[in-house]
Order: C-alpha cells, then sequence, then structure tokens
C-alpha cells in the first residue's frame, strides 16, 4: 500500500512541473532547451530548425507561439536574402514551415525583422530594426491580419521576391526597433535602443489608441508610405516614451514578469533593470561584475521568462574589435533564476559558444532525452530513451508489488537485489 501512495505521489510530481521549453535562435537555427532540465540538469535539447546550409531554413529573432494552443510559431526567416526578401516564418511545431510575412523595408538590399507579439484577440504586431546603429530611424512596428499560414504572391509560386498584402504599419521612425511586447489593456510596447523620430531618446514606447482592423481604408489603413504599403490613418494611435532611464541606455531585450513588471535589457552596458507596471525603476536583476566589453555577466539581447518567473537572455558577449563593437565568437544562453525574497541569483549559463544568440521565446511542451553531460544510465529509464517516463514509473510499482518481472525494467533495481524498493522509484 505504501508503494502505491508513493507511486501516485510521484505522479502527481510529474504533472505539477512546469512544462516549457526555452526556444533560443543562434547562427540561422533554432535550438530548444528543456527548462525543467535547465534548473535539474542534465540538459535535455535539440536543434529544431537547422540552418538553410543544412538543409533547413535561416532563422532569428524572438519567437512567438499562435495563441491558439497548437504549438505552432511564428520567428524571423530571411532564408535566401536578399533575393528572396526576409520576414517571420510560421512555423508547426514539429518545425516545418507553412506560411511567410514579408513587408517592405527602408533599409536596402534588406531589412531586419526582428519582434513579434499576439494580443488577446490574436492580432500580430511585429517589429522590424531598420537603421541599427547610425542613420536616420527608420525601425517600423506593424500590424497582421489573419490568415498566417500563407506565402506572398500568387499561391504556389514561393520562393518569390513579392510583398505580403495582410498587413499596416503603424511607425516607420523608431531608433532601432527592438523586441515587442502586449499588456492587458492591449497597449503595444517597443523598444528603441536609440531615439529620435517617434521619441526623443532610447527606451521603452507605447502605442495606443484604435488599431486598424484591416490592411486597408475601410479598417482604418488608408494611407500609403514611401515604399507604397499600407500605413495607419493619422490619429488613430498615439505614441509615448514610457521608460527612459540611465540604468538601460540602450534598451532591447522586454519581458513581462508573472507580478506584471517589467525586465528590460541593455545589451552594451550589460543590465536588466526591473520596473513596476507604470514604467517606474525598481532595481537592476543584472549588474555587470566588472566594467568593459564583453561583460563578463553577459551582454543581454533577447529576454524571455518562464511561467514559475525564471528569466532567460540572449548574451551577445560584445566587444570591440577593428571594425567597431560587434558580437563576439562565444554567445550564450543564460538563466537568473529568483529566491524566495525575489533576491536574483547569479546569471547561470545554459550553453555556450553559440553564434550570435538574440531573440528568445518560451513555448508549452518538452524536449525528450538527455543530451548534454548525460550520466551512462538514468534510473527507471527503461527503454534507454535518457528519459523516465510515467509507465516507466507504473512500470516499477508492477515490479514492486509482484504483477511484473524485474526483467521489465531491470535498471530500476539499482542495488541489484531482484526487486524494486520505494526508494529506487523515488530516485527513478
Amino acid at each position: 500500500m505504501r508503494t502505491w501512495i508513493a507511486a501516485l505521489a510521484l505522479l502527481g510530481i510529474a504533472r505539477a512541473v512546469s512544462a516549457d521549453v526555452l526556444y533560443a535562435p543562434e547562427g540561422n537555427r533554432l535550438r530548444r532547451y528543456d527548462i525543467e532540465s535547465i534548473i535539474n540538469p542534465p540538459l535535455r535539447q535539440d536543434v529544431l530548425i537547422d540552418r538553410a546550409s543544412s538543409g533547413g531554413r535561416d532563422v532569428n529573432g524572438p519567437i512567438c507561439p499562435l495563441p491558439d494552443g497548437s504549438g505552432d510559431f511564428i520567428v524571423g526567416e530571411d532564408t535566401g536574402q536578399p533575393t528572396i526578401p526576409p520576414g517571420w516564418g510560421v512555423f508547426r511545431a514539429d518545425g516545418t514551415q507553412v506560411g511567410k510575412l514579408t513587408a517592405t523595408y527602408f533599409v536596402q538590399p534588406q531589412g531586419d525583422p526582428y519582434g513579434c507579439a499576439f494580443d488577446a484577440q490574436g492580432r500580430l504586431f511585429t517589429s522590424e530594426i531598420g537603421n541599427s546603429a547610425s542613420g536616420p530611424p527608420t525601425g517600423q512596428l506593424m500590424m497582421w491580419f489573419p490568415p498566417y499560414e500563407v506565402y506572398p504572391g500568387a499561391p504556389g509560386t514561393y520562393p518569390n521576391s513579392e510583398t505580403s498584402t495582410n498587413f499596416c504599419k503603424l511607425a516607420e521612425n523608431i531608433g532601432t526597433a527592438g523586441s515587442v511586447a502586449i499588456d492587458e489593456q492591449g497597449r503595444v510596447y517597443v523598444s528603441a535602443s536609440r531615439g529620435g523620430g517617434a521619441a526623443p531618446s532610447a527606451g521603452i514606447l507605447r502605442f495606443s489608441g484604435n488599431f486598424p482592423t484591416g490592411p486597408d481604408a475601410a479598417g482604418g489603413c488608408g494611407r500609403t508610405d514611401a515604399l507604397g504599403s499600407p500605413l495607419i490613418d493619422e490619429g488613430r494611435v498615439s505614441v509615448e516614451l514610457f521608460i527612459s532611464n540611465p540604468n538601460v541606455p540602450t534598451p532591447n531585450g522586454l519581458a513581462r514578469a508573472p507580478n506584471g513588471n517589467w525586465y528590460v535589457g541593455s545589451v552594451l552596458n550589460g543590465v536588466i533593470g526591473e520596473f513596476d507596471p507604470n514604467g517606474q525603476f525598481l532595481r537592476r536583476v543584472l549588474t555587470p561584475s566588472a566594467p568593459g566589453l564583453p561583460s563578463p555577466t553577459g551582454n543581454p539581447l533577447g529576454l524571455a521568462v518562464d511561467r514559475s518567473g525564471n528569466l532567460f537572455f540572449a548574451d551577445l558577449q560584445l566587444r570591440l574589435g577593428p571594425n567597431g563593437i560587434g558580437p563576439g565568437p562565444n554567445g550564450k544562453v543564460r538563466w537568473i533564476s529568483f529566491d524566495s525574497q525575489g533576491t536574483p541569483a547569479a546569471p547561470v549559463i545554459v550553453r555556450e559558444n553559440l553564434a550570435f544568440p538574440d531573440g528568445l521565446g518560451i513555448l508549452a511542451g518538452t524536449v525528450a532525452g538527455c543530451t548534454d553531460d548525460c550520466p551512462d544510465s538514468c534510473p527507471g529509464d527503461c527503454n534507454g530513451s535518457r528519459t523516465v517516463t510515467v509507465d516507466e514509473v507504473i512500470t516499477g510499482v508492477n515490479i514492486a508489488l509482484g504483477a511484473a518481472a524485474i526483467e521489465a525494467c531491470d535498471v530500476l533495481d539499482l542495488d541489484e537485489d531482484g526487486a524494486v524498493t520505494v526508494s529506487e522509484l523515488v530516485s527513478a
């Protein structure tokens, strides 16, 4: 009876664990990390989409799950650029591309699609960086209308150089546009790493008002910009500088904490600041341990927060070279945890030796199987998958009760006494 009680407790624990996966593009491929295995190693990870040169697709930037719960997602995709314009790829949960959202860009020969976010109504907002370091502010904020699982141009003609028709530009004068987020009131936030244009200084911009309902005059998008693309009617949406703070002078990463606070990452000085829901500065959750480039604790670009409040960031490892400041060869994904009092721990490296890690995203799910620093065997891993499943625990219970032979899963018998005990089930 005690064995059954222990088994039921184990099953309850397994189902209570938050099953989230960290999606982290780098080097034009999409890596995934099982968050539970980050917290409790060994690490489970995989490459969901390999780069185009290896038969996949070139992807980068933040990842945004479609709001239908399917596990499908949107991420920046620029395979074949500039002949094929970059945009945002629409992918099934298994990594199969089923659509492409392509806009027009002021930076030539191609633009630089980046942020994305869905609001509560399922409407998609994306950002395009524009001029990244100098020149006039040409970063853009766009709004897209479904269906999203379509390609630009006539059916069956993609890949092509066509532009999508289901979008409306909300702004095209943002100083180096970055991450996108949306609050409960449907207001849209965009990071701007430089001032000028939409705001006098770098910071987090907030857009609010009467967003268009379609990509045409009937939907409130009746103007046309210099590139011939649909532009929102004047006066429908207002923009304000929501956060501008010396702690985060070059903001790009933007993420919401479970309590409603905002995390803002400043890539150049290596700081992540925490702000309250009204944009007031509270504290730094990441401060470099020493000045200079690269920052010893990371240069945060993309940010993401899971349901348990863990904070992750893509570390560019910025360094000063002969051509100026740029990403180093040892980019990383890092994790910041918080204790029961909310005090942040020093960042932990999830993976290093990455090429230009930029955006992040978190989706529900798991990554099966140990892939990094794995033990020779895993107690309770009956089939050698390097993962112990609920079914394998049940098999162990049946062995303990005499309802199954030890040969059904002999790796549960840690002391090799021919039986399975409660302590061995707990180890599994």
